[in-house]
């Protein structure tokens, strides 16, 4: 069966309440959100804001890989899972920042 990423993020975001260290996931997540908001607007003030998003989602790569670890240990994915789903919420994440968090939370 074939998951679209689109309905693999879903899953990613739903998987995140059953997850065997429940407070790891949320903490986690939160940490890249947070280091991502911080970098863009470091770099935004210096770059155009394309550059800034693409510089902070390199800067933030070790904070994406927790929150990456911490989904791939539910008992809904697995890490093969997480690895396709990722290019997807990338470009989520990216949107995310160019957009100011407006439209849809990351």
């Amino acid at each position: 069966m074939t998951i679209r990423p689109t309905a693999l993020l879903l899953l990613l975001m739903m998987s995140s309440a059953v997850a065997q260290d429940g407070a790891a996931v949320p903490d986690r997540h939160a940490a890249w959100r947070s280091c991502l908001q911080r970098n863009f607007a470091l770099q935004a003030a210096i770059a155009s804001r394309i550059i800034a998003a693409d510089a902070a989602l390199r800067t933030c790569r070790q904070s994406e890989q927790a929150y990456l670890a911490a989904l791939s240990v539910s008992p809904l994915v697995d890490g093969d899972d997480v690895a396709r789903v990722r290019p997807a919420l990338l470009l989520r994440a990216k949107d995310w920042l160019l957009d100011g968090g407006r439209q849809r939370p990351l």
